[in-house]
């Protein structure tokens, strides 16, 4: 059986009901797909969208499925052409962000899979955590290495009626923006102590049972998947202050920069390798830094898809072109050897 195949990456659309983003990635997506996505006969084909693809943060399921549909609604040639794209045989594929968590719930799951595979709900997939491919790639958001986004109970959205999710203390202050700050204060002191609490579930009995029936989702040894679940942390000592750091250059207008990868990729790299399942290629998005780059100490490649949408915080050519839209392009050949990295894309109009 033949192992050639071709994934698509890309992250951070950001799409809402309405368009009003001034790089409008509703309205260029279609054209991406139609001219990037290939139709069979050929490889496999794949496109992974990797977490923050629809706004559903710190909506309840009912308001979700709502969104969702109303989202999908607003956009209907992107509607299309995923439709398109799974009827022709091309696996989706949809890592949860911390914009779009709620995609983990199993009714947002299946009315996504319904929505874009009416007639076969196997092309449609949604990863709560991460994606692994064996030997080729790992794909996840990455909010969960942020202290500030870190959501640390992921894999129990749903579980048991869990219907609620804790916000992380950056989405806790902008949760509602009509409050006063001190208000908003108290939110993020409040989510820090939920937070802290989530972290030591995590490291339960209870959370290790959902982290073994995630191994087998993931095809990865049990003890890695652990290491990994606990790879990074929340800590009120620490993320406070940055809170605060954030919370100052927002209101003057600056941002945290960076440019590197993030030490948490070769930590999360490592732990795969010491139990046999390196991966030539890690996949990363939530910074909206369009980035590649080696790890240390790793054969690893680190990419990062950056964003679609106009919040650009990169140094990269989308900065200085808005119509450059950046992705991760990873071929697979029958041998299992891969090529890629990261692409620049730009619609017709844009010559």
């Amino acid at each position: 059986m033949s192992r050639a195949a071709r994934w698509v990456l890309l992250s951070d659309l950001h799409l809402d009901v309405s368009d009003d983003d001034p790089r409008h990635p509703g309205r260029v997506l279609p054209e991406f797909i139609g001219r990037e996505v290939r139709p069979a006969p050929g490889p496999q084909q794949h496109v992974v969208f990797n977490g923050d693809t629809f706004e559903l943060a710190g909506l309840a399921e009912g308001e979700s499925l709502a969104r969702l549909g109303s989202i999908l609604s607003g956009h209907p040639d992107t509607f299309q052409a995923l439709k398109s794209c799974a009827a022709s045989g091309v696996q989706l594929h949809f890592v949860c962000g911390n914009h779009d968590v709620e995609l983990a719930r199993p009714a947002v799951a299946a009315r996504l899979s319904a929505l874009l595979a009416p007639n076969d709900s196997t092309r449609v997939h949604v990863h709560p955590w991460f994606l692994h491919v064996p030997s080729v790639l790992v794909a996840e958001h990455g909010h969960l290495h942020h202290a500030l986004h870190r959501i640390p109970e992921v894999l129990r959205t749903g579980v048991n009626g869990t219907d609620e999710l804790d916000l992380p203390p950056l989405a806790a202050w902008h949760a509602d923006p009509a409050k006063s700050r001190l208000s908003r204060a108290g939110a993020v002191a409040r989510a820090c102590l939920a937070s802290e609490r989530a972290e030591r579930r995590v490291r339960g009995l209870a959370y290790d049972e959902l982290l073994q029936n995630e191994s087998l989702r993931l095809t990865l040894d049990g003890t890695a998947v652990r290491e990994l679940a606990r790879l990074s942390r929340f800590r009120t000592v620490s993320a406070l202050p940055l809170t605060a750091t954030r919370m100052l250059l927002a209101a003057t207008g600056r941002r945290v920069n960076g440019g590197k990868a993030p030490a948490s990729a070769a930590r999360f790299t490592r732990i795969l390798e010491t139990h046999g399942s390196p991966v030539a290629w890690y996949i990363s998005a939530h910074t909206h830094r369009a980035l590649e780059s080696a790890l240390e100490t790793s054969p690893t490649r680190y990419v990062n898809t950056g964003t679609w949408s106009s919040d650009i915080r990169g140094d990269g050519p989308d900065q200085s072109d808005r119509k450059a839209f950046p992705y991760a392009l990873i071929n697979v050949a029958d041998d299992g050897a891969t090529s890629g990295g990261l692409r620049y894309w730009r619609p017709t109009d844009a010559g």
